[in-house]
């Protein structure tokens, strides 16, 4: 049920009937709910959130400053209680002159409070006010702490900010005007159709919720998303490589093998034909070659990152070179698959194979010095946590990835999808993207301990070396790697149609901007 088929009631006696069948709804779901509760897998505490380590660290270090400097701490605690107490006159003063008007606003801007109730009701103006007063407060204290280093004030300020941002009166409904609102229009029907959405979602993860953010009837695969022709020529236990036949009647003579990362399903570079680079790069007379990594499950619990380059990477290439016909390919790895491309390239420098033209490499790290935003998740807590979890399952179920990434944008992708669905009652969107970002795979556990450790945190490959297929590897330096990505991106991208740029440089850059929470 969708809100396109919430209709207001007119008639009171009407209206009255479908509520009381909307309540004995209500009453008939929640023990659905109950029921479907009850089945939700046991998350271990280290994979709940950062260490205790963390915030004691953080009040020691709060509790110091304070004594050091005990006027600065003052200083921001009166002017966060000005704020306030004047907020409270100010209200109270035009409820006493029988105003119901918020008093002035000088909050910033938040589209998580776009509803025009939020600035013209009174009740729910002066709570806004309050949070996001309350949110700068908790945000200043934190920059406050001086005694913390660099890492620990990054995870302490992204997991304040968290915190934040779940207690956002827009995520619970009495305090949520858009979602009251239409509650009384439609008799309760948005909130029973919200409540449906919910269980929906508790019943398809087995009692994990998990927020649809895309209609999962919308697509199906060959159908309209990943629908450029192509076939498997090719299959082991680590991958299927599908071939996809140029559609030009001239072809390019060295075949482009791709990568994609094997945390998500193949067709991120073929979803619907006018977001798809393989349609592309296939009309511009291109050989493509693409690899679907299997779904491991826990018999693939000594799969290793040296098994991916091994029987991955130089088998896929091998195949590629003996369909076609030719000595060399161009080769796109993408996320952790640029990665481990770049693995390979070094194994194969020091194995003189020359198989690889060009390769290209897609919001790629091989310098985990930097881990962006992502490395919030990358300390010993939360490490520990997922080696103890693979090692009892023997795979790092995609729930955990998808959750992880999820909170990297959490308004986004958490609070604002479950506001829409479960307060509004609104069927998710037919979203492509969002449609693959759903479709996850896991990892098996020898290659994930092998990754988290010696890439994202010892960051092996760029310093001292990384151990693969029975050697160390080593980056080869970023002047390299420009020089590489230059020169591929004019062989085999050089030939887009100028009106075709524009369109191509955005389909790059969702890519991009998406695959930060790969």
């Amino acid at each position: 049920m969708t809100t396109n088929d919430l209709d207001p009631v007119t008639e009171t006696g009407a209206g009255v009937a479908k509520l009381e069948a909307n309540l004995a709804r209500v009453e008939e779901l929640t023990q659905r709910l109950l029921k479907v509760m009850g089945q939700s897998r046991k998350v271990a505490p280290s994979l709940q959130g950062p260490s205790q380590e963390l915030y004691v660290k953080a009040a020691s270090a709060y509790m110091a400053e304070m004594m050091q400097n005990p006027a600065k701490l003052i200083e921001h605690q009166l002017a966060f209680w000005g704020k306030s107490v004047k907020h409270y006159v100010e209200a109270q003063h035009l409820l006493a002159q029988g105003k119901l008007t918020p008093p002035t606003d000088e909050t910033p801007k938040d589209r998580r409070f776009s509803h025009e109730l939020w600035d013209t009701n009174p009740y729910f103006n002066f709570i806004k006010q309050q949070y996001l007063m309350n949110a700068a407060a908790v945000q200043q204290a934190v920059e406050d702490i001086d005694t913390l280093d660099a890492d620990e004030k990054k995870r302490l300020r992204y997991f304040s900010q968290q915190m934040v941002d779940m207690i956002s009166p827009t995520n619970f409904l009495p305090t949520n005007p858009e979602a009251l609102a239409l509650a009384v229009e439609t008799e309760g029907e948005s909130l029973v159709a919200g409540l449906e959405n919910m269980i929906a979602d508790l019943e398809a993860n087995d009692g994990d919720l998990v927020v649809t953010l895309a209609d999962k009837k919308a697509f199906t695969l060959g159908e309209n998303l990943a629908t450029t022709p192509g076939s498997v020529v090719f299959r082991n236990h680590l991958f299927e490589l599908i071939q996809y036949a140029p559609s030009t009647e001239t072809v390019h003579e060295i075949p482009l093998l791709i990568f994609p990362p094997w945390i998500n399903k193949f067709y991120i570079l073929d979803l619907k034909p006018q977001n798809s680079l393989i349609k592309w790069a296939v009309d511009q007379g291109y050989s493509v070659f693409v690899v679907s990594w299997v779904n491991p499950d826990a018999s693939y619990a000594d799969t290793s990152m040296s098994d991916y380059v091994e029987d991955g990477y130089l088998a896929a290439m091998a195949e590629t070179k003996k369909i076609c016909g030719v000595k060399k390919i161009n080769a796109v790895g993408y996320c952790i698959a640029g990665t481990t491309l770049s693995l390979t390239l070094a194994l194969m420098k020091q194995r003189k194979d020359t198989s690889v033209n060009t390769a290209t490499l897609f919001t790629t790290l091989t310098d985990f010095s930097d881990r962006g935003e992502v490395g919030v998740f990358l300390d010993d807590d939360f490490v520990d946590g997922i080696e103890a979890e693979v090692a009892q399952n023997g795979i790092l179920d995609s729930y955990f990835m998808s959750r992880t990434f999820s909170y990297l944008r959490s308004n986004d992708l958490i609070y604002g999808p479950a506001i829409k669905s479960y307060m509004l009652g609104k069927a998710p969107p037919a979203f492509d993207l969002l449609y693959w970002n759903g479709d996850g795979t896991n990892l098996p556990a020898k290659m994930s301990v092998e990754y988290l450790r010696g890439l994202c945190q010892a960051d092996r490959f760029a310093t001292d070396g990384f151990e693969i297929c029975g050697t160390t590897v080593h980056q080869k330096g970023k002047r390299y790697l420009k020089r590489k990505t230059a020169r591929v991106m004019r062989a085999v991208f050089g030939t887009i149609p100028q009106g075709e740029v524009g369109s191509f440089v955005s389909l790059i850059s969702r890519l991009s901007l998406f695959s930060q929470r790969r």
